[in-house]
């Protein structure tokens, strides 16, 4: 699985977040807490689109955040009560494309085999997955993309 090379401008989402584990049941249990919410966000930039968004949380030590949401429009759109903005910063992404079936081993793939040997090292910031609009979740199929933000290592 070879990963497209994008730069991206800044990316606002506002979803529900949690702090977890990597790969946690939690993760696609928060999915339809948010999607019945989801009507609350105004300003949606990509309308039947939805986003992941992940980061360790105190240096790892602290666990997985993980943010289920939509994009928006503008940086400060309302954010409803009980959700959270997060701004991805502009930059570098690896960009990997599998089914949803395949996200663990995608995972796997992309941190313990693609990153160890591509000349990339990941940057202090926000991953994310993007469900686009022909996603879907009762479908194992569905293609998920997930962007990594990288930089060309300096070896």
């Amino acid at each position: 699985m070879e990963p497209r090379i994008v730069d991206r401008k800044p990316l606002t989402v506002i979803g529900i977040k949690i702090i977890t584990r990597p790969m946690s049941p939690e993760i696609p249990a928060l999915w339809p807490r948010f999607m019945d919410r989801a009507h609350e966000v105004s300003g949606i930039l990509e309308p039947r689109v939805s986003y992941g968004v992940m980061q360790m949380h105190g240096g790892g030590a602290g666990g997985l955040m993980y943010l289920a949401g939509v994009s928006v429009a503008d940086r400060a759109a309302p954010v409803p009560a009980g959700m959270t903005a997060v701004t991805v910063p502009a930059g570098r992404y690896a960009v990997f494309e599998f089914p949803l079936s395949e996200i663990g081993p995608a995972f796997d793939h992309i941190f313990n085999t693609w990153l160890p040997s591509s000349g990339y090292s990941p940057v202090d910031a926000p991953m994310f997955e993007r469900y686009g609009e022909a996603f879907d979740p009762a479908i194992p199929s569905s293609r998920v993309e997930a962007y990594l933000p990288v930089q060309a290592r300096a070896d």
